[in-house]
């Protein structure tokens, strides 16, 4: 008796242009990687089980932390390694295809679009900027400092509402301070946008005053670190710290509407 032949799709991490990037394993550590090529066009693609990647079986994946963490880490890898040479735009995490014929008409029918956003991209990196206000180095008088609790209840009171002004009072410097600091790193890339800052995720010792993504040059890189590097020691001294990592795949400089490019639940 023959043994029924698993269901597959298409698992696409990637869309960049020029030389096909051949079979090979060694690039996502689970699984071969391969292309899928009309014209000049390359999707960067791996043979996926629908047992694992069909719609009930992501439902379940998706809810699993260590599924999750091993499959994203797997999409990031082969994006980062094909960004190395090329200019890439990054597909959203499960983008799967049914078949190889629907990646295929993808690719013909956005061509000119994926020409304009990898020409946009091409030579750029994306970097992350981080920037933090620490509160009780921000107001050196202490102002989360709580009053004697020994107090009389109206000197109790008086002292609370001094802590609270001289809290807003350090808060406001430090946003202040943080706009300059935004400007200045504002002037040194190709382009920058705001990330959304949860308010729960600035609360505490440190707290996070913006979140930024830049797109620059690549050839500006090193120059860039230095900059930051230079802003860092100039603000640490007002109580900002400034942290950057990168390069990541340009997820927020795509330019290409992704609703329509794949789904996470192939049919």
């Amino acid at each position: 008796m023959t043994a029924r032949k698993k269901a597959t799709a298409i698992y696409v991490y990637c869309i960049t242009e020029g030389e096909p990037i051949r079979a090979a394993a060694g690039l996502h550590p689970l699984r071969a990687v391969y292309s899928v090529v009309n014209e000049d066009l390359v999707a960067v693609a791996s043979q996926v089980s629908l047992e694992e990647f069909g719609q009930e079986a992501l439902s379940s994946h998706l809810a699993d932390p260590c599924w999750l963490e091993r499959e994203a880490r797997g999409h990031e890898a082969v994006t980062e390694k094909v960004m190395e040479t090329r200019a890439v735009l990054p597909l959203k995490f499960c983008t799967v295809f049914r078949t190889k014929a629907r990646v295929t008409a993808l690719l013909r029918s956005q061509r000119d679009q994926f020409h304009r956003a990898l020409a946009a991209l091409r030579g750029k990196e994306e970097w992350e900027v981080k920037l933090f206000a620490e509160p009780r180095f921000a107001d050196p008088t202490g102002p989360d400092r709580e009053p004697d609790a020994t107090l009389s209840g109206k000197d109790y009171l008086l002292g609370k509402a001094t802590a609270r002004l001289r809290a807003s009072a350090a808060l406001g410097r430090a946003y202040g301070d943080g706009q300059r600091c935004f400007d200045e790193v504002a002037g040194c890339v190709e382009d920058i946008r705001l990330r959304p800052v949860d308010a729960e995720s600035s609360l505490g010792e440190v707290g996070l005053i913006w979140d930024a993504v830049c797109l620059l040059a690549k050839s500006r890189v090193a120059s860039f670190c230095q900059r930051l590097e230079s802003l860092g020691n100039e603000f640490s001294g007002k109580g900002l710290l400034l942290r950057a990592s990168g390069p990541w795949p340009p997820y927020h400089f795509t330019q290409v509407e992704q609703d329509n490019v794949g789904s996470s639940a192939p049919d």
